[in-house]
């Protein structure tokens, strides 16, 4: 079963150097939760395999991990 899948596929991503790269977010499709945000398209697709193959939580990731990353990206932003 497919529980982890791309999407926002469009954005760009800086990678770097001078670079970009087209990326996306990887939705729970059970929860509708953003588990991870701004990921390189590649990237992406290797976590979502990873994801859907038993590396996660089998589509019910626990909300504390994703209001950590929450937390984090506000103190990040609070201190630029």
């Amino acid at each position: 079963m497919v529980n982890y899948k791309i999407v926002n596929d469009k954005q760009l991503i800086d990678i770097g150097a001078g670079y970009v790269e087209v990326g996306g977010d990887i939705l729970e499709t059970k929860t509708n939760q953003l588990v991870l945000k701004g990921l390189g398209m590649r990237k992406a697709k290797e976590m979502v395999r990873h994801l859907n193959f038993g590396g996660g939580f089998d589509g019910f990731t626990p909300e504390f991990f994703l209001a950590e990353r929450e937390k984090t990206l506000e103190l990040t932003e609070e201190l630029v």
